[in-house]
């Protein structure tokens, strides 16, 4: 507990402490232990708290346009413009009060410990399905737009995540989708995206995505999550599954 420590040694030692079990426990997610109660608040799923070791329960809601479901515990939360429209303003504060309207409503629902903050970059597309949660299919517009945005959630001490890395261009099918695609093309779009935008927000983490890239699944793919995300973009956060993909 000693908050003078470094976070990565703080976190050698509760590890050194945890249980097989306990370990299991919090990288499974979901909806919890089997047949436990949830404390959410139907949003997309929770971690057990460890008690002992005062590793506290974390809730991880949906934000796609605002904070979900809130109603579902009597609280009510913004309904925000669609982030298509707010890309189609070219202004970054605007994106950063974007977030920071949803990091405020998260604490103030009691969701500070672990937030999941979405969103995508994909190419606008008739046949995406999701068009309203983009920003557009222009990589550095997407990029600056919604680093601004995550620095906003996350400025309201409220952690978040990006998704969905990468290439995952289409809701149907999403589960069975392989994109093919040179690295070149990934680097110039998609992943530029992400690159600026995670290098403009510092965010927390990063959820792969339920689609193929070049034949590998996302969520076990060396090029995406070893070569780019970790050496090239050095990214120090955590990297999780999106909700029901075990990869």
């Amino acid at each position: 507990m000693d908050k003078t420590l470094a976070p990565d040694q703080r976190a050698d030692m509760v590890l050194a402490q945890m249980t097989i079990d306990e370990k299991i426990q919090l990288v499974h997610g979901g909806q919890g232990p089997r047949g436990a109660p949830s404390p959410s608040n139907g949003g997309a799923g929770w971690i057990p708290g460890i008690p002992r070791l005062e590793f506290q329960i974390s809730i991880w809601p949906d934000s796609a346009v605002g904070v979900t479901r809130g109603a579902a515990t009597s609280r009510f939360s913004t309904l925000l413009p669609s982030t298509l429209g707010l890309a189609a303003s070219w202004d970054p504060k605007a994106g950063h009060l974007y977030g920071a309207v949803i990091g405020r409503e998260l604490r103030d629902q009691g969701l500070q410990h672990v937030d999941r903050r979405r969103r995508r970059y994909h190419s606008a597309s008739r046949a995406t399905g999701r068009n309203f949660e983009y920003c557009g299919e222009d990589p550095i517009l997407a990029g600056k737009m919604v680093g601004q945005l995550m620095k906003g959630v996350q400025d309201q001490q409220v952690m978040g995540d990006i998704k969905h890395y990468a290439l995952n261009d289409q809701e149907t099918g999403r589960n069975i989708g392989n994109a093919l695609i040179d690295k070149r093309s990934m680097r110039e779009s998609d992943l530029l995206a992400f690159e600026i935008g995670l290098k403009d927000s510092n965010a927390a983490g990063v959820m792969c995505s339920y689609n193929k890239v070049n034949g590998d699944w996302a969520c076990e793919n060396d090029y995406l999550l070893n070569q780019v995300l970790k050496k090239t973009f050095a990214f120090q956060g955590w990297v999780m599954s999106d909700w029901g993909r075990d990869a």
